[in-house]
């Protein structure tokens, strides 16, 4: 298992926060505001991608595909995308560390056949041979260290991607806080859906005009990605302003959650109180 570390501030102790980001983009696009404030705050922050590895053998014309839209069809597009994510974690000051497990547009099955594809595949069920690979990652997830606060996605959107990492996560049996997957999150419903059931208390995080601006900044280091959401970088923009003021009432935030285990005759009343917040959250 390899692992390519960033040189910035790497062994400058060990992290505060861990933010585990399916892809190279998800955390910074996700959390970049919260990102900028915590290493504003002197916390030690590692971003670890777990799907940044390079492929080896052929790609199926989907992946194919997807390269030459992002303009990356004549190099190894994995390694230009962990340069983009240096780039933008440069930006906040958080330290990039990014495992080698394949994106599943490049996963295949033992007897060769991919497991994702097409487009409507990375949305589907998580293929059955991804099961090992969920074990890997529990493993994986389990051997960071422990005093660091562990962050994840909450898979809004249903990315297979997502979904896989949020599992495997949550087998560690480690205390977790869930960020919203932006931008599926955006879409409405994509965040009470993800939820589903259990209480759930959300945490907004208000972010200042420097963070918003460096979350900004970092995002567009993404060049290769911009277009597969936004018109360009002027449109990335706007959107984030958009949805940061959306989230916080006007006021630029993010929001992450919190599972509660509740028990007994508390059990009805906070989940209304949960049902109540995640309303709240629709607005």
């Amino acid at each position: 298992m390899q692992l390519y570390a960033s040189a910035i501030n790497c062994q400058d102790g060990r992290p505060d926060w861990i933010y585990l980001s399916p892809h190279l983009d998800d955390a910074v696009f996700s959390c970049g505001g919260r990102i900028a404030l915590q290493v504003r705050a002197g916390m030690r922050v590692w971003v670890v991608t777990v799907c940044a590895g390079s492929p080896e053998g052929p790609l199926s014309d989907f992946a194919q595909a997807l390269h030459e839209y992002w303009g990356l069809a004549e190099t190894d597009a994995p390694a230009a995308r962990r340069e983009e994510d240096r780039a933008a974690l440069a930006r906040l000051g958080a330290v990039a560390v990014h495992w080698d497990f394949w994106d599943c547009i490049y996963r295949r099955a033992p007897d060769g056949r991919f497991l994702y594809p097409n487009y409507d595949a990375l949305w589907g069920p998580i293929a059955e041979e991804d099961g090992a690979l969920r074990e890997e990652l529990a493993l994986r997830m389990a051997e960071l260290p422990s005093s660091a606060t562990l962050c994840v996605p909450l898979g809004a959107g249903a990315h297979v991607d997502h979904r896989l990492v949020r599992q495997a996560a949550e087998a560690t049996g480690r205390p977790l806080v869930y960020y919203e997957d932006y931008p599926y999150a955006g879409k409405p419903g994509r965040v009470e859906q993800a939820l589903g059931e259990g209480i759930w208390r959300a945490e907004e995080v208000g972010l200042d005009e420097v963070a918003l601006e460096a979350k900004i900044a970092a995002a567009r280091c993404y060049r290769s990605q911009i277009t597969s959401f936004w018109a360009d970088a002027a449109d990335l923009t706007a959107h984030f302003r958009a949805y940061a003021a959306a989230v916080g009432g006007g006021n630029p935030a993010e929001r992450y959650w919190n599972r509660e285990q509740v028990a007994g005759s508390q059990g009805a009343g906070r989940r209304e109180q949960e049902a109540s917040r995640r309303e709240q959250g629709r607005r």
